[in-house]
């Protein structure tokens, strides 16, 4: 089972990454959430910045939650954050 307190533990701050191109440096990833119609939160993850501009233009807006060096800390912690509350354990 995923740890999410460990993967908070290993998110870092979007000021100890410098915008580079259209990538940052060192490389992070994202994890943001949106707003549904339904009024429930999903979330998606993928290379900051440029997955939160596509999800901008995509949904009309999305908020960073999370950022992080590893993708597969990303990865991990957007499926723990899109599980079922009934599944949460």
């Amino acid at each position: 089972m995923i740890d999410q307190e460990a993967l908070i533990q290993r998110a870092i701050d979007p000021s100890s990454v410098k915008l580079e191109g259209t990538l940052t440096n060192p490389p992070s990833f994202g994890v943001y959430a949106i707003d549904a119609d339904d009024g429930s939160t999903h979330y998606r993850f993928g290379s900051h910045p440029v997955r939160m501009h596509e999800l901008e233009d995509k949904f009309g807006g999305c908020e960073l939650e999370y950022l992080f060096l590893a993708r597969e800390d990303a990865a991990a912690m957007t499926a723990a954050l899109n599980r079922p509350e009934d599944e949460e354990g």
